[in-house]
């Protein structure tokens, strides 16, 4: 059965083919144009995140040594290329670069900012940490110690053992507080005493009367 249909499939085939061939060429145009469009988008995305990746290693290439500057532009860079995954790495940045500069307040917003943009983040414990430390700087201990607290259970043991050291560290602060002294009793007024009597001078001897001279009568 094969054998006598092979000439005639041949035969057909070819047939086919020339009726067919134009399909097969815009078929196969299709599957060329659909290749070059994979093959540019992703060399446009490479190219774009090479852009953004540039932009970081410009601020971490600087010869800035103020950290302040560096912090800004570390924050400049994760507001221009929002949306790309070089923006939280920018952002974490900017927040370490703030807490080194000791700017609390800068830094405890830029950990808050990230937690809020990035909440699965690659950084979030690190940025909770961050905010933790801030807080305790700016006296807000109670806060500090509950999020120390929670980070001792972080899957990262590199955070686990910096939380629980700065958890100790903060409970040996706040622990031993010694006691507000009580202001010393004051003692009762002192009743008036009664003035010591003067003893009355002793008076004068009266004067003895002068001789009177014998009478030689």
């Amino acid at each position: 059965m094969s054998e006598s249909n092979e000439p005639d499939i041949m035969y057909h085939g070819a047939e086919w083919f020339e009726e067919n061939k134009g399909k097969l060429l815009y078929g196969a145009l299709a599957v060329i144009i659909a290749a070059v469009g994979i093959q540019f988008s992703l060399k446009n995305s490479a190219q774009t995140k090479a852009a953004s990746e540039s932009a970081l290693f410009d601020v971490q290439n600087r010869d800035a040594t103020n950290l302040e500057d560096i912090a800004e532009a570390y924050g400049t860079v994760s507001i221009d290329q929002a949306g790309k995954p070089v923006a939280q790495r920018a952002l974490i940045l900017s927040a370490k670069t703030w807490l080194e500069a000791a700017d609390y307040d800068k830094a405890q917003s830029a950990f808050k900012r990230y937690l809020a943009d990035h909440a699965d983040g690659f950084w979030v414990d690190e940025a909770k940490l961050g905010q933790a430390i801030c807080q305790e700087a700016n006296g807000d201990e109670a806060d500090a110690i509950m999020t120390y607290q929670s980070l001792t259970n972080s899957a990262s043991a590199v955070i686990q053992n910096r939380a629980a050291a700065l958890l100790e560290a903060a409970q040996i602060k706040l622990g031993p507080l010694v006691a507000k002294p009580k202001p010393a009793p004051v003692p009762p007024a002192e009743v008036a005493k009664p003035a010591t009597p003067i003893a009355p001078k002793p008076e004068a001897p009266a004067a003895l009367p002068a001789p009177v001279a014998p009478d030689n009568k």
